[in-house]
């Protein structure tokens, strides 16, 4: 009976078993506001996002949901990868939106390092957890509300908080353009105190549903036959 009542429970919660540490690669193309953003599918402890942004555009921003249960331990670092376009994104950005697109903090690379990093530990950074918004773009390319700039416009490599005159307001869309080639390429963003969205969870197969309805039928039918009374 013990193993039909373990069987009920994974049909109820959805059979959802946990992933791990493990690093997510970007499907397709990312989208850059939180409608289209990227939702990395998995369960657990995400330590690393790579995608890219590509030579042929100088508009391109990609966006990441991704959980922070322990907001004091969230970093995120930009590593410049060599992959197919044989391109690394050498003069990177990186935002972080609360779950309702609000900015919290961001940086440009840092200097003499080709990275850009948001530390842990920050004061201007997450505060309480929850489900967040990670965006990575090219040096110039820039997150904007209906107010305008949500970040400072002038190039700094200090970090910074939402203090732009639209820093009040959810991010609408992006403005500038990447224009130097070493602002577009294929990057690793590194991080700690992340984990998948809880969006993300994993949702069975119906195969895999059924599979599991039918074993947990054929085990309450043989405990039937093997009582006393219960039909051969």
């Amino acid at each position: 009976m013990r193993i039909a009542k373990v069987l009920a429970l994974m049909l109820a919660t959805g059979f959802a078993p946990g992933a791990g540490a493990i690093p997510w690669m970007e499907v397709g193309d990312a989208g850059d506001l939180p409608a289209t953003a990227q939702v990395p599918t998995g369960s657990g402890a995400l330590t690393s996002i790579s995608g890219s942004i590509p030579s042929t555009s100088a508009t391109d921003a990609d966006m990441y949901r991704l959980h922070i249960s322990a907001p004091s331990t969230f970093s995120a670092t930009t590593v410049g990868t060599i992959g197919a376009s044989g391109l690394q994104l050498q003069n990177s950005q990186l935002f972080l939106f609360n779950a309702a697109g609000f900015g919290v903090y961001g940086r440009d690379d840092d200097p003499g390092t080709f990275r850009t990093t948001l530390p842990a530990g920050s004061p201007l950074g997450p505060q309480i957890p929850g489900d967040y918004f990670l965006a990575i773009s090219g040096f110039a390319r820039d997150p904007v509300s209906p107010g305008g700039l949500i970040f400072p416009s002038s190039p700094s490599t200090t970090l910074f908080g939402p203090t732009g005159p639209g820093g009040t307001q959810a991010i609408s869309g992006w403005t500038g353009l990447e224009a130097a080639l070493a602002s577009r390429g294929n990057y690793r963003i590194d991080l700690t105190g992340a984990e998948f969205a809880s969006l993300a969870t994993p949702i069975p197969e119906p195969g895999t549903l059924l599979l599991l309805a039918a074993g947990l039928f054929a085990i309450l039918a043989l405990r039937r036959r093997n009582q006393p009374g219960g039909h051969p």
